[in-house]
């Protein structure tokens, strides 16, 4: 259960799954993840639904109303550069699909 949201075994293990792709691709492919970035357009809305896949994280705070990290300047790279690519944001949308989230993805890379 995610908030007041209960999850089928479908979803939780789709959202489990994300979470071992994300670590997977953090360490073992970081250049697919600076090239998915690179077309990652947009901004984070501190929605605070990555912080609720699969379950609360321990380390959030609230800030005026909003989500906010405890430990945000030293926060893993899972954290750090989610979403990663629009898999995740298909992840997020099972546990908020009401709420927007301020990324999105360009097809061509960004110009430097």
């Amino acid at each position: 259960m995610i908030g007041d949201k209960r999850l089928t075994m479908r979803g939780w293990l789709r959202l489990r799954w994300g979470t071992y792709r994300r670590l997977y691709l953090n360490i073992f492919r970081p250049g697919y993840v600076r090239a998915s970035l690179a077309r990652r357009q947009g901004e984070c809305l501190r929605c605070g639904t990555c912080c609720f896949l699969l379950r609360r994280c321990v380390l959030l705070k609230s800030d005026n109303g909003l989500p906010a990290c405890n430990v945000y300047p030293v926060r893993t790279p899972n954290c750090r550069y989610f979403p990663i690519d629009p898999r995740d944001l298909g992840d997020r949308d099972i546990v908020a699909p009401h709420t927007p989230c301020g990324f999105r993805w360009a097809t061509e890379p960004a110009s430097r």
